[in-house]
């Protein structure tokens, strides 16, 4: 059955070929694997976290434990999903994650003890999602697209960000309503009903085709755009460039605390006074503004300086956390999904940097080496925020702390400019749609 609907898919895309380049439809399918994807795993596991904890009777800490081993595990498997995807391509990653992600929710719900919840949600539910959905979508997309690249990734976190403001409000219904466990069993169905056979028709790359990168042949320059050139590093020169262990900081510290924040957002909320259902809209407001921001970033990725750009947007989250600490008017506290939204739409301009200034040809192993910090990082920091709060009452100190190493990426992100590296993969941009002079 799988097979039959691949030809009718891949049958239907080749009709319409001349028409919307295919890359256009690799975003497309990628979309709708991380609208699901996303929106359950990532963006909805914050209206989980109260209610797991009454049920189960454990700690914030536990809790944040359970999350944060799951993106420890991660950053362990991300070399080698990395190296699988380089090398068999990303439709076969994204096939097996989305059947063990989808299988592994439904076996969530048939378990009555934290112990079992831990192991399946980190052996099975972490596995399959780690290596089949952000992973292989974002590296197809860096093989489609050089000069629509930021746009490209862009648009896939934007459709994972719509994913929760689906899924958020939808699964704190189901929960509130009729328990966690059916919540997990309606999550785990409906990976398999959309991310299974979205994925089957997603190429590795244009050339598997006969095209080129963004649709442009470079043998017929009346295509309307300049050609821009590619650097192809092998990973071992990759990881002997300043360039790459700057972006591989910078990220990592991003990561750390937004993860954190996006796990604590609705205890964070109830801490400083508003209740378990309007946390959940907020949560909702949250991703709803991520797509505004995503996009918006994209389009200025491509047009201006990534690392600049990835910069800048951070400082609203370090001066939202700020005033949390310092002000008690809870219209601030709006202010916060708001904040986080803008420094978690700079995540595309990231992805896309990996590309700009290494290439396509070890895209998914850079980025899953990358992986390995990132990983450890979001695995200490939730834990670090619930333990803080478990025994203060408080996230004072964490958003502190937190504002902290936000700065720190900052500087990172703008020290990332001045290297040789990235002066001269960078400075393409500003010559989109640029007319080719005969």
């Amino acid at each position: 059955m799988a097979t039959s609907i691949y030809h009718k898919a891949d049958h239907f895309c080749r009709m319409i070929k001349g028409r919307i380049f295919y890359g256009w439809w690799i975003i497309t399918l990628g979309s709708l694997v991380l609208a699901v994807g996303m929106g359950i795993f990532y963006h909805s596991f914050t209206v989980f976290f109260l209610p797991l904890k009454r049920d189960f009777g454990v700690s914030s800490a536990a809790i944040s434990l359970l999350y944060g081993a799951a993106r420890l595990e991660g950053g362990v498997e991300g070399p080698l999903i990395g190296y699988l995807i380089d090398r068999f391509g990303p439709r076969v990653l994204i096939i097996m994650g989305a059947i063990i992600t989808g299988v592994g929710f439904i076996l969530l719900s048939t378990v009555d003890s934290f112990g079992a919840f831990f192991l399946i949600y980190i052996l099975v539910i972490s596995l399959g999602y780690n290596a089949g959905f952000f992973h292989p979508v974002s590296t197809a997309v860096n093989s489609w697209f050089i000069r629509r690249r930021a746009i490209g990734f862009a648009t896939i976190m934007a459709a994972g960000s719509m994913g929760g403001v689906v899924m958020a409000p939808l699964l704190s219904y189901i929960i509130l309503n009729s328990g966690w466990r059916n919540g997990t069993l309606f999550a785990g169905l409906l990976i398999l009903i959309v991310a299974l056979p979205a994925g089957l028709v997603i190429h590795r790359s244009p050339e598997v085709r006969g095209l080129y990168p963004d649709g442009m042949d470079p043998e017929k320059p009346h295509s309307g755009l300049q050609a821009v050139p590619e650097v192809h590093f092998t990973v071992k020169e990759a990881l002997k460039n300043l360039s790459y262990w700057l972006l591989f900081i910078g990220i990592t510290l991003r990561i750390l605390v937004t993860i954190a924040l996006a796990v604590h957002l609705i205890p964070i909320l109830v801490w400083k006074g508003l209740s378990e259902v309007i946390g959940a809209y907020a949560v909702s407001l949250f991703t709803f503004v991520s797509i505004a921001t995503t996009l918006m970033m994209g389009w200025m990725g491509d047009r201006f300086n990534k690392a600049l750009l990835c910069s800048a947007g951070i400082l609203p989250t370090i001066f939202v956390m700020l005033g949390l600490v310092v002000s008690s008017d809870k219209t601030i506290l709006f202010a916060l999904p708001i904040g986080l939204a803008i420094t978690i739409g700079t995540a595309p301009l990231n992805w896309s940097l990996i590309g700009d200034l290494f290439g396509r040809r070890s895209y998914a192993t850079l980025r899953g080496i990358m992986g390995i910090g990132y990983g450890v990082a979001t695995f200490l920091s939730p834990i670090y925020a619930g333990w803080i709060f478990d025994r203060t009452g408080s996230y004072t100190i964490v958003l502190m702390t937190f504002s902290i190493i936000l700065l720190v990426s900052t500087l990172i992100f703008a020290m990332l400019c001045f290297t040789p590296l990235g002066r001269s993969s960078l400075g393409f941009v500003g010559v989109y749609d640029e007319k080719v002079k005969d």
